[in-house]
């Protein structure tokens, strides 16, 4: 789905306009938006993840032998898992070593088999782009270090696993938390 499918959906959380894309991983795209209030501009990033992701994937499940309503249950069940997780993403708010997601909004397609989620997220640098403009020093190399430990020591409280640490999932905040 391409930026346009997603304005669809403007505004959205009642005041947000897509901007531009910022980003894509396995799970959706995420985006830049922004809202005006008083004569200030507020941005942050939004997840857009549509399940299933495209008409193929409905095709191949379908191909497995199930009919339309197991196929409904079979993708409703993973919106039931993401809806498991924006709970737990709602527990971790307010730490500074782990992205804040600030709303949600799920949306069922309507004549079809398939739902939208937005999330309406922090708007973070990834660590790949702030490396280039800041190269890093020791003493910041370490705070990565100490601030990824933080991060994943709070996901140990909650039992999670976070299975894909890796360059690309580091963000750096205004603030220079990692």
């Amino acid at each position: 789905m391409d930026i346009n499918y997603y304005k669809q959906y403007e505004p959205i959380f009642g005041a947000w306009r897509i901007t531009r894309l910022i980003g894509e991983g396995s799970f959706g795209k995420v985006f830049e938006m922004e809202r005006e209030d008083f004569g200030v501009t507020y941005k942050a990033a939004l997840n857009a993840i549509t399940v299933p992701a495209n008409e193929s994937e409905v095709r191949e499940v379908m191909a497995e032998g199930m009919d339309e309503a197991s196929v409904r249950d079979y993708f409703g069940a993973v919106i039931q898992d993401l809806a498991k997780e924006f709970a737990l993403m709602s527990r971790l708010k307010g730490n500074s070593n782990v992205v804040s997601c600030e709303n949600h909004q799920v949306i069922e397609h309507k004549g079809g088999i398939g739902w939208d989620i937005l999330i309406q997220m922090e708007l973070l640098t990834p660590f790949q782009e702030f490396q280039k403009k800041h190269p890093i020093t020791e003493r910041e190399a370490a705070r990565i270090g100490i601030d990824l430990c933080r991060a994943l020591e709070l996901c140990g409280k909650f039992q999670i696993i976070h299975g894909d640490v890796k360059p690309d999932n580091i963000f750096v905040s205004d603030m220079g938390d990692f």
